[in-house]
């Protein structure tokens, strides 16, 4: 049976925190791996990690209600479900408990668990100590109930110990893994002012290391080497970038929905790890694997590949769609090409002009996308001085300096553009939330009216493709209480690729156990993201919308003003 032809299969992605580098990640994997699946749906729900238990602490509050997103889409029939949860004491108990699902970076005794396992820290380890000749190392960890912090924390000390270590524990300081790292960076330093090197338990921990560095005037790299855990975007962000362990080929959430797939199918699937390795930056340069004259100049088939996967190491998670440009077989093409003129020692005009045609093709279909400009640099100046040192001077070295000149040039320019490119996009989104926000501000009474004119106004927002469901009355969410949620909401609009339509009333109401499956709703390739729609403790319905890698970043910031918006519109009285 084709996928045209099988039934649709819903898998919901239930996240503790949607809002972190490691979610994310796993985020764009998963729903890159449905992409061509027809037969499959994919739902994201995201929460907000909550460490707080104080009832008058405002954080928690709002956290609170964000996270009835849990009991807000519970009565939806999913087919699976792919669940992180690292802090279990906050996973929501009984969570769809007969329905076939897998965990992610979460270890539990009697469920089907995906995590990474030891290879990438043991490696960093080894190599600091057997290479560097670091004496002295510390990390900087995270919370007792949170299952990757205590399992790094325990590898990290026997890591030590096999290297001959002694390990104490003021070489460890708990933090909160988040970017709010500085006092705990502080009092690490401060117990370990010999401090050769830091493990930061995850990237965003390592945010706040670096500030505290920066104060003592230390640069990573240099006066001490750090690296993290995650390997996300914002290990490239720091300055200087990160060196951080990731996913060395097939990621979490890849595997997890092959996983999923097979439970879902009724085969028998055991727990798995996945294996991990050190990539290496300017707070810890670190080379996969190094190379021979002789394999460069044999233009060796594994070679190029090789060498491909250590520098654009984000692209062999990339699902390659027919009738896209495979740049992986365009680069093997560009590379052999000149390492076969430096073997025969001979470049025509013709061959070197259609090689520099083909870079810029390469980069013209964004493969900076799967790198960052300082792996980049650092890969391309170590094969070009290797092909000059076995060449020397000569007229094919020149044209090859030539090429990795321009293709050097074509990197720096794409990380302007693309930066220039983030701003804009910013200010745009920034700006036309500031435009709804106006054009729904209610001068008049609160009710029905109010929200038929904020409702005719969405196409205003930005977004592409999306979805509004309301209660037929906002429910009242009490402090700390529980509350019973309608079995019933009413799809309000619908955002077609930008284009608004208004759902008639006759056709608004809508079980829950619906909500993704209207016919009304885009259909989505990468699946949804719901957000939860609240204000204070009122709590009016979802907003779904078709997911996009610049709705991970905005998201919740565009609901919340879409929430005060509803808010002034169906509450309050000015």
């Amino acid at each position: 049976m084709k996928d045209s032809q099988k039934p649709i299969r819903t898998i919901g992605l239930v996240l503790e925190d949607a809002f972190t580098d490691f979610a994310h990640d796993v985020i764009h994997s998963v729903s890159f791996a449905v992409k061509d699946r027809k037969d499959i749906r994919l739902v994201i729900i995201p929460g907000r990690q909550d460490d707080s238990r104080e009832p008058h602490d405002l954080m928690h509050r709002y956290k609170t209600m964000h996270n009835m997103i849990y009991r807000m889409t519970e009565r939806y029939h999913f087919d699976g479900l792919l669940l992180t949860f690292p802090n279990l004491s906050r996973m929501p108990r009984d969570f769809y408990r007969n329905t076939p699902r897998v965990f992610l970076a979460t270890e539990l005794q009697d469920e089907i668990t995906v995590n990474y396992d030891e290879t990438g820290i043991r490696e960093a380890i080894d190599f600091l100590v057997k290479i560097k000749g670091v004496t002295k190392l510390c990390m900087l960890g995270g919370r007792d109930d949170n299952t990757d912090a205590r399992k790094r924390k325990k590898l990290f000390r026997q890591c030590l110990e096999e290297n001959g270590l002694h390990y104490a524990e003021s070489q460890y300081e708990p933090a909160d893994m988040s970017t709010q790292t500085h006092e705990a960076a502080v009092r690490l330093l401060a117990r370990n002012p010999e401090a050769q090197a830091v493990f930061c338990v995850n990237d965003a921990s390592a945010s706040g290391l670096y500030d505290v560095l920066r104060e003592r005037k230390m640069e990573p790299g240099k006066d001490i080497y750090v690296f993290g855990f995650d390997n996300g975007p914002l290990a490239v962000s720091l300055n200087p970038p990160l060196a951080s362990v990731g996913a060395s080929g097939m990621t979490l959430g890849q595997k997890a929905v092959e996983m999923l797939l097979d439970r879902m199918d009724g085969k028998e699937v055991c727990s798995q790890t996945i294996p991990t390795h050190l990539y290496g930056r300017e707070s810890l340069m670190y080379d996969m694997y190094e190379f021979t004259a002789r394999e460069m100049l044999g233009a060796d088939n594994s070679f190029i590949n090789r060498f491909f996967d250590d520098c654009f190491y984000r692209y062999r998670n990339e699902v390659i769609h027919q009738g896209s440009i495979h740049l992986k077989r365009l680069f093997f093409e560009i590379l052999s090409r000149m390492l076969k003129s430096m073997r025969n020692r001979f470049m025509s005009d013709e061959e070197f002009n259609e090689i520099s045609r083909m870079i810029g093709v390469l980069f013209e279909n964004g493969i900076m996308l799967y790198t960052d400009p300082n792996r980049f640099i650092h890969d391309f100046e170590r094969l070009q001085g290797t092909m000059n040192d076995a060449l020397k001077t000569s007229q094919v070295s020149a044209m090859n300096n030539s090429l990795f000149t321009l293709m050097k040039d074509k990197a720096i320019q794409y990380h302007g553009i693309r930066k220039r490119i983030d701003d804009g996009r910013y200010s745009i989104g920034r700006n036309r939330i500031h435009e709804f926000l106006i054009w729904t501000t209610n001068y008049g009474s609160p009710g029905e009216e109010a929200m038929e004119h904020l409702i005719r106004q969405m196409d205003r927002i930005g977004l592409v493709d999306a979805a509004m469901y309301l209660y037929r009355e906002p429910v009242v969410c009490p402090d700390g209480g529980e509350v019973q949620l309608p079995e019933t909401m009413q799809l309000r609009c619908v955002l077609r690729n930008r284009e608004l339509f208004v759902i008639q009333a006759d056709r608004r109401e809508c079980p829950v156990a619906e909500i993704y499956s209207r016919d009304e709703l885009p259909a989505e390739k990468m699946g949804y993201i719901s957000y939860p729609l609240f204000c204070g403790n009122y709590l009016f319905g979802l907003l779904v919308c078709g997911a996009d890698e610049r709705l991970f970043e905005i998201g919740e910031f565009l609901t919340f003003q879409l929430s005060r918006a509803i808010f002034m519109n169906r509450i309050h009285t000015p």
